[in-house]
């Protein structure tokens, strides 16, 4: 009988455990759960022409602007707003160029990000 008795008590904290870990595992998961952190990507990749740019925010800043500048020169600066959770894409204008570096800066309090075409 004690035998019986030791390996139901195992098989139930075996059981308890597990959905411990799974529940962890689910929880980790989550990007919004506990996190703080955007990223800001090309629309586009594959279109080398193309500046349009995305942000997926998963902190808790909602306010962002951006600018694009070719060499020194800024050609467009503008604000926007990503709640936590959700993906936004902004369209640009304006094409890259082929002979000169253009970079896109998006920035949120004291956080900012660059990337280049």
């Amino acid at each position: 009988m004690p035998e019986r008795t030791l390996i139901i008590a195992v098989s139930i904290l075996f059981a308890l455990s597990a959905l411990f870990l799974f529940w962890q595992n689910e929880r980790e998961l989550d990007p919004d759960q506990g996190k703080n952190w955007w990223i800001l990507s090309f629309a586009a990749p594959e279109q080398a022409g193309s500046l349009s740019f995305t942000v997926e925010n998963h902190s808790d800043q909602e306010a962002f602007s951006y600018a694009i500048a070719r060499d020194k020169d800024i050609l467009l600066e503008d604000a926007f707003s990503v709640e936590r959770g959700e993906t936004i894409t902004i369209d640009s204008p304006f094409a890259a160029a082929t002979d000169v570096r253009t970079k896109i800066t998006v920035s949120t309090g004291k956080e900012k990000k660059d990337i280049y075409r």
